[in-house]
């Protein structure tokens, strides 16, 4: 693992810690700012969520092996639910109903 130098004597973050603190403030600060929104279905969370959690893994890469396994299980089964979302919101658009 990486490790930074220490700064006024306090242990440095590893990755998979400045990790998990990034993604919990970046979706703090999405929740927070969608709370504004007047009209925001569940589907934009989610599909704000998994895409925040995939920029967040490009930038924290890489894991350990192991580490790394899970969060690729993970993004595959999150790229599926993104898929679903969007497969289900271009048939909205084309025939008119509404599927969420």
């Amino acid at each position: 693992m990486r490790y930074h130098a220490k700064v006024n004597g306090a242990a440095p973050l590893k990755i998979p810690e400045r990790y998990v603190i990034s993604l919990t403030v970046a979706y703090a600060l999405t929740t927070f700012a969608l709370s504004f929104y007047p009209t925001s279905g569940l589907d934009l969370y989610v599909s704000l969520y998994i895409v925040e959690y995939f920029i967040l893994t490009l930038l924290h890469s890489p894991f350990n092996p192991k580490a790394q396994k899970t969060v690729n299980i993970i993004g595959y089964a999150l790229f599926g639910i993104f898929v679903v979302i969007v497969t289900m919101k271009v048939l909205e658009i084309l025939v008119g109903v509404s599927f969420l």
